[in-house]
């Protein structure tokens, strides 16, 4: 019993950090953009980017957090800064991280070099993230998304760990983003 109160503890914290620390990014940037469309929280980049942001923040806010708890932590701090059901996530998530679409690398990639300039790179390495050992945003991420793998996309440029050149500047260029 006394495991379990100290394991949701655990989960309480690392989702509490998360929704703390990115949900008023993501609210300043549905300002800004003047929404966000649900279909967009389902995209691979921001599916990778979400959950690798989460995770980060949540791990260092709760380093005893174990791997099988994360999940939780996940889905839960997922729905609460998206709006979204908590329980799309899960089986995204897992697809997307079996079959490692590049969409979906970039996202991650783009995710610890935010949480880079949010909590420092220290905490980074500390839980064993090291964005600078992971590939370059060119090797993960050379195409459009359009099928057209001529040009970097919805994001020009190298990955700065700018929230708006990361997360804003990509649910601009999706086709659900844009005026009819």
């Amino acid at each position: 019993m006394l495991r379990w109160v100290v394991t949701m503890a655990e989960v309480r914290r690392g989702r509490r950090a998360a929704v703390t620390t990115i949900g008023p990014l993501v609210e300043r940037s549905r300002v800004s953009l003047n929404g966000i469309p649900d279909i967009a929280w389902r995209d691979p980049y921001l599916v990778g980017f979400m959950l690798t942001l989460i995770t980060i923040v949540a791990r260092v806010e709760s380093r005893n957090l174990q791997d099988h708890d994360l999940g939780v932590v996940q889905s839960q701090a997922w729905g609460a800064i998206t709006g979204m059901d908590a329980d799309l996530i899960g089986e995204d998530a897992l697809t997307l991280s079996n079959s490692h679409p590049r969409e979906f690398q970039y996202g991650c990639y783009s995710a610890t070099m935010v949480a880079s300039r949010l909590c420092g790179p220290a905490a980074l390495a500390s839980i064993g993230y090291e964005p600078w050992q992971e590939a370059t945003p060119a090797e993960v991420y050379p195409f459009n998304g359009n099928g057209d793998d001529s040009s970097m996309a919805s994001i020009s440029g190298p990955v700065t760990g700018n929230w708006t050149d990361t997360f804003e500047a990509f649910v601009a260029a999706l086709p659900s983003a844009k005026l009819p």
